[in-house]
């Protein structure tokens, strides 16, 4: 099978490298800066490079690896390049958006997905051919998307070694990335934007570097996640948020059982969900 990969930044690279290890998969590749395109020819990364067009004509499945405004306009760019009866797909965050936008009558079938793996730092330089370990790769296909075409792409994630592949809706994939990455982000940002941060050092250990990690952050990319899901992240802000004062209402009022009360309630569901 041919797998196109447009897009040779962390995730397009980190796909390219995890199925020329674990797949006998051909490998075809697209860079928007054709010197990453070279690198990777040269590293053994890509099998083959090319006119983007001439390579969407020979791919079985094509990941798309952009930022999120630019999926859509990229694919329906090229709608008639992709061989007939192909997959598309991309890597985004954000699901509902894009797949209401490529909702449409193409020769192709387009699965929105999104392999959950990433790193504070991105570009080719830093891709990995063990990134997707441990991961899960979410698809979420139409309704009347065949089911072959589902099947071929949750076929080709296990094969590359993903822990858990998931099929579910757009909707119900955009409602929990806000709650098990998106929140978290915001978190991290606003836990950094304290006075005191800057002045961390020989004050701090794993607690702050687990809340902060994260802040390290592409605003380009999260700003456009972040507005492209809105409404479900701004209810688990509401949620955070809303947590966050019954702390503040019980400690500034000095109620130990309260207190006591909601940090038990914590510990008793994230003993419980792991």
């Amino acid at each position: 099978m041919n797998v196109l990969i447009c897009g040779l930044g962390l995730i397009g690279a980190s796909l390219a490298k995890t199925i020329k290890k674990n797949t006998s998969h051909t490998v075809l590749g697209w860079n928007r800066t054709p010197s990453v395109t070279e690198k990777a020819l040269r590293d053994g990364v890509i099998d083959e490079s090319g006119d983007i067009d001439e390579l969407m004509k020979n791919a079985d499945i094509t990941f798309i690896n952009f930022y999120p405004d630019a999926i859509v306009p990229f694919i329906l760019e090229h709608k008639n390049s992709f061989k007939k009866d192909s997959i598309v797909t991309d890597s985004c965050g954000i699901k509902t958006k894009i797949c209401r936008d490529m909702q449409g009558d193409y020769d192709f079938y387009f699965i929105g997905a999104h392999p959950m793996a990433g790193r504070e730092v991105g570009g080719y330089d830093n891709s990995l051919d063990n990134l997707f370990d441990r991961a899960s790769f979410i698809c979420t296909p139409y309704e009347n998307t065949p089911r072959n075409k589902v099947d071929a792409l949750v076929g080709l994630a296990q094969d590359m070694g993903f822990a858990r592949t998931v099929v579910t809706t757009p909707e119900h994939h955009d409602e929990m990335i806000a709650f098990t990455s998106q929140i978290a982000h915001v978190l991290a940002c606003s836990y950094v934007l304290s006075p005191l941060a800057p002045m961390h050092a020989g004050y701090s250990a794993g607690s702050y570097r687990d809340v902060s990690r994260v802040a390290r952050i592409n605003a380009d990319m999260w700003t456009q996640l972040f507005l492209d899901n809105k409404e479900p992240l701004v209810r688990e802000i509401d949620d955070l948020v809303s947590n966050l004062m019954r702390f503040k209402y019980n400690i500034v009022n000095e109620d130990e059982g309260a207190l006591k009360e909601l940090m038990e309630e914590g510990n008793r569901i994230k003993e419980e969900i792991g």
